[in-house]
């Protein structure tokens, strides 16, 4: 096939809305499936070329470059790199990856390219794109990069945004060395307003930790117990819904920090020289977080009532597009552009903002609304204009310039193609479909989109008509939308057909375009007539078994029958490929014929006069194409093979025989994928075959063992989902599984292919001409046929559904009138299939043609109905005995059967689930009961009070297992050896040798009583203020148990644990003996109780008493034993008996029954008692109280007057026997009352008696309880040390191990430094030979004109230092100034070489026509002059760029040094850390907490609001404090008694002088009164007084007027506090003002301390750097300044030599008094 020609690609369309970006300041470049499409944007031309690998992975443009380098999707993929406009190929990076690159950055200004390989390697590497060498590589860490940029005013550093992570790379050079290095940037939390630097001292503190004033503080990873890498980067985050901001979005700013956008809609800006993060921006939280759950919820709602609620968002005003284009919110940051005039940003909301960022300060300063979520921005090179790239296809031209208006470029509406055709004449316009329903058209020679039209729905395939402008488009939902493209521009929707209920899977054209063939899994393929004279009606349908998975037709003669081969799967299993085969053929006039071919009204193709075969695959395939009659071929799914398959010309005799199953004449290499599709050219001599591989097959019928392969698209995105030939076969389009790009290609056909290629042109032209008069008919119907409408297309006989209720209320109504009910014939509803209403139309005509059969039978039912109603009245008025049951006047047994065996089903099946339910809670139950019962040694019960609320409960206690007591017999073990090990040492150590001195014995009896309690309590054991717990009083003593001041070491602490708990154990197991043995006297008293209830029962008999009788019980909470077992009682519902239990039941009551009448038979013992002593064995006095005196019998038959003397007599003794009984009676109640008295307050003694003893066992639990939480506080203190111990030990194993990577660091830091440092010499010598062979070719000069004069040489020489003016740059496209955010800055590194350019400009300067003026030279020596000139040129050039090298590698070598001294500082750290690490675990181990145990009166610490702190406390011995208060009690007695003899002395004296005071101030108060009596003046007032006898009314009256003042100043007080209440009010208000006004202030002074704090850091490290030039003058400085000291020091030594020699000298003239200590 290949000597036909090649598949040239014309033209690719579709856009999923990837990295788009410009290539120059006109031309956008952007991956088009397996395809780079280059689009200039003014002139609209597109440009394609195809990969020249598998598919493209990662792209990146450089616009500045003119470059494109993009990926290949393969195994070991490569890099290739081109440049733009030719496309030619610049490089090819190769072993960069394994298996795919993540992405891929191209540096604005030099040749270097970052790459970033995903899994397996996960690496960064940096390549010289020129020369493809791989210069380095680092690992990432298994972390997958999404997006990378270099910094385009400086290569040395790019910006790596990966999952939920930002990285800035430092790129650092010496010479041919590279070197990469990391910078990791913590992203701040959501709703910080940034990072929180990492702080080592501020470590989290917990609870508990701190002893002595000393806190135990370690990281969150050692808390967490991790070691080694995942332990640098670990954060305890504990708040769930607290996570950190994810980065989406980069670009850079030209003083060269990052802005970063967020997931989450925030906006950052990142330092990438402190690595500070400031966010500018964070959306507020949204109101509304579980909108979605609550429609969700209520759409069920929604569809009941048919009424839609108003959504909160559909009451409440929405803002306006402007309004929402101002608010920033989650997802509005995907993508990020700088320009001048503000930073561009997009989103899935659709909208483009401009961001002005001012001091931190974001502000939306306009917006554009694109209608679709923006996923690509990127300037031209000029910074003019900016593209928009949409997920849905399309692409906007933004002109900054005009705010709020875009230009589309671009939209081809992205989504997955699901199938394409060629329209007729089949060579000009191509049609497909998408998956949503989008219909589109293509132009071929313009390669454009000419005109779409979307169906609404979504499209499953599509097929063009060869006969008209008709598209028809199959749903997912069965429709088939018929499209008139007879219009290319505007097409239109002209009718739809429901054929089928599930998906069109399959849909063709034949070669004439008669018939339309649709194949679903419905079972049926379906036949329509293709015209649209006869309205697309579906005329006929046949059976095909199994799901449709390829359909293929041929006609071989001019309107000759059509064949038809069908391939499809009835095995369930459709992704194995089709296992059937059915073939058959379509007459001609089958349309005119059509009713001889249907087989009955469903209009079902009649199998024999259609010659339908269904035949067996013996291989799975896939696609199918038919070649000839008998010819077709089809692709395997296991060899993946092309077959070539002969028809049998009989169908096989028997469905499933070896004759049915088809074998392959011949097989063909065909892809490396199982599926795909295959399709003929017209002339069927061409066979295409496209599959998942991406690989399109082309290959000729008379040599299909050559075929051309063509990769068209690649197999990672699903490969080749449909291909096609044009009608003369010059052209081919292809569509993509997974990519949604449809690809056109075109022949360029070789001289032998040309004539090859004309077979295809005449077929074409002779198609055509036979089809051109019925395709300009057709067309003119199609063109007048109306545009589709929805409502028309549905008519109004199909859409009424029949009523239920109407039906039932006529069936009532016939009944109750003993009428005929006709069931009325049912109507469609809805929209219904084509099948649907040939059913209907069938039942109808059914109904019409046995109308008069039908009526003849419901006559008959009438009547047989009237005669069951009669029966059944008769049957009412029979006798119980003879009547019939309703059911047995059913006359449809089998219908009452299948009810009654569908309700014992059910039942049965209730019945079943039901034993499940109970077997799964049994199983249950058993678990709970062998988890919290059986496992129990002493069950878990309790104790109530008789006669209070007291309830002891006990302690539940499993059963020690025997991991258990091993332990703690090997504990016991060890101690009992610590302990003797203990004893043996000190009797060793304390051995003293005798000593009887009487000195000693003296000083040892004059110490204090004190010490010797101290050496008493010494010698005995530890008191329970020491051991901290009351235990030992409780049954919890151990004399194995360790001293508190002991613990030092884990295993004493674990060994404490296992003794402690054990001791817990034995104190409940104290408790529970206790418990036990109230518990058995409860029962006990119970059991008394129940036998006095029974004399107290009798006794209340006997009295006839109605009284109530006390019986306590015990509940569930005593005897827990009864919530296992279930009483008759408890079940509330009546028990299921099946038969045999009934039948049993029956049996056991007939043979008790039976028992009962042989007692009652002739019993000789009951009758000889009853007879002998009245049927009782013993006389008791209450029964016979209870017996009445007989009453005289003539008392009853006389009167009293006819008594006689004997019956008076009778009388009278009748009488006195009944006053006698009545006194036995009474004394007998009384004695009965006396003794239940008695018994009743037996028991409230007893009762009250164990309540007190309950109470008792009640404080002993609370005294148990406190106990066992004294020993559980000690194991949670030693629990909690021990997890101390841990946390350091993991600290400290990590910090070793930080250590260690230090040090390995650091050594292979030495040897870069060693290697740096060599390099750096090497190349310093060898830039200094090259400089001095530099001055030597200027030295020499003059020694190449040997034979030239001399003045001609100096005008030589002069020449030769002239040098032409500075090489201009190349032109880029970035301007100065102008929009370009980064302007013209100075390149970061060293130029490019500019030696070809300045070579270039000397060749204009070598021209003779520059020789000076006046100089006269031959030409030769001007050529000479001017060759060594250019050899000097070059000279100078090499020496340029070594210099650049050099300090390339002098600042490398720097760096190296630089980190040295890190990783030494980084290792003094760790150090130190690690040392105070181990005086922390020194403190902790030696500082032990010690739990006491102390009386109130012990603590003398002032308790504050809830705990006592003892911080600054503490323990003394209690016998200093008592000591102390003896000394204090005597002294304050000796006191006392002093001041009680004063007190008395000075008591006599204050009585004289008080005698004395009293009798002055009589004297003065009886001269005083004498006085007044004297001087008194009667006043009006006295008068009145005097003369009023009424003073009483005088007072009231005055008490009046006072009352009166009291109320008016009352009520102007309270209007003055009314008003002083305003007055106060509004100062509060004024003071709340002011304060809101502070704390505003306080955060403005915050944020501006921050900001100057951050401008003098600044300021500091920009000092530093400016100063680094003095360091050397600062050294001279201090070394001046230190020897200066030095000297001063030195002088002011000698000065006070000199002054103590004077003092010497000045002291010897004096007389020495005192003796002077040497």
């Amino acid at each position: 096939m290949e000597a036909i020609g090649s598949l040239d690609l014309k033209w690719a369309q579709g856009y999923s809305g990837s990295e788009a970006s410009f290539i120059n300041k006109h031309t956008l470049c952007l991956v088009c499936g397996s395809n780079i499409k280059f689009i200039e944007i003014i002139t609209g031309k597109e440009t394609v070329y195809p990969s020249p690998g598998e598919g493209i992975g990662a792209f990146t443009v450089g616009g500045t470059q003119h470059l494109v380098a993009f990926s290949e999707l393969s195994i070991n993929p490569r890099i290739f790199v081109y440049s733009y406009p030719d496309f030619v190929e610049k490089a090819i990076c190769q072993s960069g990856a394994k298996l795919e690159y993540s992405a891929l950055a191209i540096s604005h200004s030099h040749s270097y390219l970052l790459t970033c390989s995903a899994i397996p390697d996960f690496a960064l590497s940096l390549w010289n794109w020129s020369t493809g060498e791989l210069l380095c590589t680092k690992s990432l860490g298994n972390i997958e990069v999404q997006n990378i940029s270099f910094n385009p005013t400086d290569w040395h550093r790019a910006c790596l945004i990966e999952s939920k992570q930002l990285t800035v790379w430092n790129i650092e050079q010496a010479d041919k060395k590279y070197v990469l290095l990391p910078t990791k940037i913590k992203l701040p939390f959501e709703g910080e307003t940034e990072s929180r630097p990492d702080d080592k001292d501020n470590l989290p503190e917990r609870p508990g930790s701190v002893f002595n004033k000393q806190e135990v503080q370690v990281n969150d990873a050692a808390i967490a117990g991790l070691v080694g890498e995942g332990a640098e980067d670990f954060e305890a985050v504990f708040d769930g819904g607290k996570r950190r901001m994810v980065p989406v979005s980069h670009c850079w700013t030209p003083s060269g920090d990052i802005y970063c956008g967020c997931e989450g809609g925030q906006l950052m800006r990142i330092d990438t020289e402190t690595h500070g993060v400031k966010v500018l921006y964070s959306p507020p939280i949204p109101k509304k977080v579980f909108k979605s759950v609550s429609k969700e919820l209520s759409s069920l709602e929604k569809e009941k009532t048919m009424s839609p609620v108003p959504d909160e968002d559909e009451t409440d005003p929405s803002p306006s597009a402007t309004d929402q284009g101002n608010i920033l919110k989650e997802g509005s940051i995907n993508c990020l552009a700088l320009h001048k005039h503000g930073l561009f940003a997009g989103g899935s909301d659709g909208y483009l903002r401009n961001l002005h960022v001012t001091k931190d300060v974001v502000q939306v300063a306009d917006s554009w609304k694109s209608g679709s979520p923006i996923s690509s921005l990127s300037w031209t090179t000029n910074f003019m204009r900016l593209a928009v790239g949409s997920t849905k296809g399309s692409i906007h031209m933004y002109d900054y310039s005009s705010p709020g208006v875009a230009e589309l470029l671009s939209d081809t509406h992205f989504g997955n193609f699901v199938g394409i055709d060629f329209l007729a004449p089949g060579n000009q316009h191509c049609v497909s479909v998408r998956q949503d329903g989008k219909v589109q058209i293509w132009s071929l020679e313009e390669e454009k989109l000419v005109g779409s039209v979307s169906i609404g729905r979504p499209a499953s395939c599509i097929a063009a008509c060869p006969s008209s402008h008709c598209a028809a488009v199959g749903t997912l939902s069965g429709h088939v939308y018929m499209i008139d493209t007879t219009t290319m521009e505007s097409p239109r929707i002209v009718h739809r057909l429901h054929i089928h209920q599930t998906p069109v899977l399959q849909m063709v054209y034949d070669t004439e375009g008669r018939f339309l063939i649709t194949g679903s899994d419905d079972g049926n393929v379906f036949v329509a007539d293709a015209r649209p004279s006869a309205e697309f009606k579906v005329v006929a349908q046949t059976e095909v078994e199994g799901v449709v998975m390829g359909i293929a037709t041929n006609t071989e003669q001019k309107h000759g029958p059509c064949k038809v081969i069908i391939i499809a799967n009835n095995n369930n299993d459709v992704m194995s490929g089709a296992n059937k085969c059915i073939q058959f053929d379509l007459p001609d006039d089958l349309i005119k014929a059509l009713p001889n071919y249907l087989a009955s009204k469903h209009c079902d193709l009649k199998d024999d006069v259609i010659n339908k075969m269904s035949l067996n695959l013996s291989i799975p395939s896939y696609g199918v194409a038919l070649k000839s009659d008998r010819v077709f071929y089809t692709m395997a799914s296991d060899s993946k093979k092309l077959l070539q398959i002969t028809l049998p010309e009989e169908p096989p005799k028997k469905a499933n025989n070896k004759a049915s199953y088809l074998q392959p004449d011949a097989e063909f290499p065909a892809h490396d994928l199982a599926g795909g599709t295959l399709t003929f050219s017209l002339h069927r001599q061409w066979l295409a075959s496209a599959a998942p591989d991406g690989m399109l097959t082309l290959r000729e019928l008379d040599d299909p063992e050559h075929p051309m392969n063509v990769p068209v698209h690649s197999c990672f995105t699903g490969g080749v989902f449909e291909t096609r030939f044009s009608s003369d076969a010059q052209w081919m389009v292809t569509c993509g599984a997974g990519d949604g790009v449809i690809a056109c290609y075109k022949w360029n056909f070789t001289a032998s292919g040309k004539n090859k290629a004309t077979g295809a042109i005449e077929a074409a032209r002779s198609n055509n001409a036979m089809l051109h008069g019925t395709r300009k008919s057709e067309d003119q119907i199609l063109s007048g046929l109306p545009d589709w409408a929805e409502a028309a297309s549905l008519p109004a006989s199909r859409t009424v559904s029949k009523s239920f209720d109407g039906q039932t209320a006529a069936l009532e109504k016939a009944l109750e009138q003993d009428e005929i009910y006709m069931t009325p014939t049912p109507t469609l509803a809805g929209d219904p299939t084509w099948r649907e209403v040939k059913e209907m139309e069938a039942v109808r005509a059914e109904d019409m043609e046995y109308s008069d059969v039908k009526k003849d039978l419901r006559n008959d039912i009438r009547e047989l109905r009237r005669t069951i109603q009669n029966m059944m009245k008769n049957n009412e008025t029979l006798p119980d005995i003879e009547k019939l049951g309703h059911d047995e006047f059913n006359l449809d047994s089998e219908e009452q059967q299948r009810l009654q065996l569908e309700g014992e089903q059910h039942v049965q099946q209730i019945r079943e689930e039901m034993e499940m339910e109970d077997l799964a809670k049994m199983y249950l139950r058993e678990l709970i009961k062998n988890e919290c019962w059986d496992s129990m040694v002493v069950k878990g019960r309790s104790i109530k009070a008789f006669h209070n609320a007291v309830e002891v409960s006990n302690y539940p206690m499993r059963a020690r297992s025997k991991e258990e007591q091993e332990e703690l017999e090997f504990v016991t073990n060890v101690r009992q050896i610590e302990i003797a090990e203990m004893a043996a040492r000190k009797e060793i150590l304390d051995v003293q040798p005798k000593t009887n001195t009487k000195d000693k014995d003296k000083e040892k009896s004059a110490e204090g009583e004190g010490d010797d309690d101290e050496s008493e309590e010494g010698d005995r054991q530890e008191q329970p203020a020491t051991i901290g717990s009351l235990g030992a009083q409780y049954g919890g003593a151990n004399p194995l148990f360790y001293s508190q001041f002991e613990l030092h070491t884990r295993q004493q602490k674990r060994n404490q644990i296992v003794l402690l708990q054990d001791a817990i154990y034995r104190i409940k197991d104290t408790f529970n003996k206790a418990f036990d043995e109230v518990y058995k006297q409860r029962e006990q008293e119970i059991a008394r109780i129940g036998e006095k209830n029974q004399r107290i029962t009798k006794i209340l008999e006997d009295l006839r008493s109605t009284e109530g009788m006390w019986q306590p019980q015990m509940d569930s909470f005593e005897k827990p034993e009864k919530l296992l077992t279930v009483e008759e009682e408890e079940v509330k519902v009546d028990k299921f008996i099946t038969e045999e239990q009934k039948a049993k039941i029956e049996e056991d009551a007939a043979k008790e029954a039976e028992r009962k009448l042989k007692e009652k038979g002739d019993n000789a013992r009951e009758r000889a008692l009853d007879m002998m002593m009245g049927g009782v064995l013993e006389i008791k006095k209450e029964d016979e109280l209870k017996k009445d005196v007989p009453v005289p019998i003539f008392m009853t038959a006389k009167s009293q007057d006819e008594w006689t003397e004997d019956e008076k007599k009778v009388h009278a003794e009748y009488e006195k026997k009944c006053k006698e009984l009545i006194e036995e009676r009474e004394k007998y109640k009384k004695t009965l009352e006396a003794e239940l008295k008695k018994i009743q307050t037996i028991i409230e003694d007893t009762t009250a008696n164990f309540d007190d003893r309950l109470m008792n066992l009640f404080n002993k639990k609370i005294k148990t309880e406190m106990v066992v939480f004294q020993e559980e506080l000690k194991i949670l203190r030693l629990n909690h040390a021990l997890l101390i111990d841990e946390e350091l030990d993991a600290r400290e194993e990590e910090l070793n191990r930080q250590l260690n990577a230090k040090r390995a660091l650091k050594h292979m830091c030495q040897q870069a430094v060693g290697q740096a440092k060599k390099m750096v010499d090497d190349y310093r010598d060898t830039y200094d030979i090259r400089v001095a062979e530099d001055k030597v070719m200027e030295k020499n000069f003059r020694k190449e004109f040997p034979d030239v004069n001399a003045a001609i040489v100096d005008q030589l020489a002069r020449a030769y230092r002239r040098r032409p003016r500075g090489p201009r740059r190349p032109h880029v496209d970035t301007p100065i100034g102008g929009n370009n955010p980064f302007g013209e800055r100075p390149l970061s590194a060293r130029q490019p070489s500019n030696t070809a350019m300045l070579l270039k400009a000397l060749e204009e300067l070598d021209d003779v026509s520059h020789i000076p003026e006046g100089l006269i030279v031959d030409t030769s020596v001007w050529k000479r002059m001017c060759g060594v000139r250019r050899e000097k040129v070059i000279s100078e050039q090499e020496v340029k760029a070594q210099a650049l090298t050099l300090a390339d590698m002098n600042a490398f070598l720097q760096r190296r040094h630089m980190d040295d001294e890190q990783l030494k500082a980084d290792m003094e750290d760790i150090m130190e850390e690690l040392n105070q690490l181990r005086d922390t675990r020194l403190r902790f181990s030696c500082n032990l907490q010690v739990q006491f145990l102390l009386k109130q009166g012990q603590v003398e610490v002032d308790s504050g609001p809830f705990i006592p702190s003892y911080d600054d406390s503490i323990l003394v011995h209690r016998s200093v404090v008592e000591d102390l208060n003896g000394t204090i009690r005597q002294l304050g007695e000796q006191k006392i008694a002093a001041m009680t003899e004063s007190k008395d002395f000075r008591k006599g004296i204050h009585s004289l002088e008080w005698e004395h005071k009293k009798m002055v101030m009589q004297i003065e108060d009886l001269l005083n009164k004498a006085k007044n009596i004297q001087m008194l003046k009667v006043s009006r007032e006295l008068q009145e007084f005097l003369h009023n006898e009424d003073h009483e009314g005088r007072r009231q009256q005055e008490i009046q007027i006072l009352e009166q003042t009291l109320e008016n100043q009352r009520g102007h007080h309270d209007k003055n506090i009314g008003e002083r209440k305003k007055v106060l009010k509004k100062l509060r208000h004024t003071v709340r003002k002011k304060e809101k006004d502070n704390t505003d202030l306080d955060n403005q002074l915050e944020e501006m301390n921050v900001c100057v704090a951050e401008r003098k850091h600044i300021n500091d490290v920009n000092a530093a750097m400016r100063n680094n030039t003095g360091a050397q003058k600062r050294m001279q400085d201090i070394v001046q300044r230190r020897k200066l000291v030095d000297l001063a020091k030195a002088q002011a030594q000698e000065v006070a030599v000199l002054r103590a020699e004077v003092e010497r000298l000045r002291m010897r003239t004096f007389p020495a008094l005192v003796q002077v200590e040497r």
